[in-house]
């Protein structure tokens, strides 16, 4: 079915990296087929000029950028420039915005998805199963595996065993497709991490050991109000966060840690002041830290002011 593919362009998500080593998988020759990360707001970074000529590319759970779909737009016309085809779109975000930017799906072997439709796949994952099971495809249980993984990961579940070595093989350095690129093409073939990868899990438990000695060094400030330091300590952030605002009672989360400074040069301590509601905390603490800086349920500010911008978050709290 996804025999012609030989380049995939994916997000960098665990649905993503799974789908993505289902398709290198499905296509019989995954060493062969190209294979690249992105964002749907980085896409005007990617350059079909520099591919082999002739690519046959698939989508993977990227999504039309929403805030600029020109931007989404203006890919597809460089790929095709380049004298590539988009020859699938496994995406299940929104089916009508990829209609947009490509006008038709004619030719496309898997079709765009939207998952607010009724009964509408909520992955990338579940929508490549669906679409072989559609064609009559019989995948084997290696594919069938990472496609469930990858539809468990985008619900935030990295129980399975492809989805758990890859969440924490990919968070040990988020920032580093390569080790996205590696574990695709690894998934592809093999069903157990190798000593790479399980140096990079590895990693990971260092974090999540790091993120037990912050919660467990944590001070209750009372109203809400729960105060960490993460000086010095490798975390995954979104985790930490959602560890900490889990906690009973726990409100707004102000965290010491360390933010690089453009004007110094170098990283200097700061206190963030964060919270889940939909509380303006940055308008609350810059009232009395005009130096504050940050977004709507963020607030970042230097340690001289902490003590004045947690009394503006406890007033704020009061109501």
């Amino acid at each position: 079915m996804l025999s012609n593919v030989n380049f995939v362009l994916s997000v960098g998500s665990v649905d993503g990296v799974c789908t993505a080593a289902a398709v290198l998988r499905l296509t019989g020759r995954s060493a062969e087929v190209g294979l690249a990360f992105c964002q749907a707001f980085t896409v005007d970074k990617v350059d079909p000029s520099a591919w082999p000529a002739g690519r046959k590319v698939a989508f993977v759970d990227l999504a039309v950028n929403n805030r600029e779909a020109a931007m989404t737009a203006s890919l597809i016309q460089r790929i095709r420039e380049a004298g590539h085809e988009v020859v699938a779109i496994i995406d299940e975000h929104s089916r009508e915005d990829w209609l947009g930017v490509m006008g038709t799906f004619e030719g496309l072997i898997v079709e765009p998805q939207s998952q607010k439709a009724e009964g509408g796949p909520r992955s990338s994952g579940e929508l490549l199963r669906r679409a072989l099971e559609a064609a009559g495809v019989e995948a084997d249980g290696h594919t069938l595996e990472l496609l469930s993984a990858a539809d468990a990961g985008d619900r935030m579940d990295f129980t399975t065993r492809f989805g758990g070595a890859v969440n924490k093989a990919v968070k040990s350095d988020i920032a580093n497709d390569a080790r996205r690129v590696y574990l695709a093409r690894h998934f592809a073939v093999h069903a157990e991490p190798d000593t790479t990868i399980q140096r990079w899990m590895a990693e990971y438990e260092e974090i999540l050991a790091n993120h037990q000695a912050i919660l467990d060094g944590r001070t209750e400030l009372g109203d809400g109000i729960v105060r960490v330091d993460a000086r010095g300590k490798r975390v995954d952030m979104t985790t930490l966060m959602g560890q900490l605002y889990g906690l009973p009672g726990v409100r707004v989360v102000a965290l010491v840690g360390e933010a690089y400074n453009k004007a110094l040069g170098k990283k200097t301590i700061q206190v963030s002041f964060g919270c889940r509601e939909q509380l303006d905390i940055l308008a609350a603490v810059k009232a009395v830290v005009p130096t504050a800086s940050g977004f709507a349920q963020k607030a970042n500010v230097d340690p001289e002011a902490e003590e004045a911008a947690i009394a503006a978050v406890r007033a704020m709290l009061a109501g």
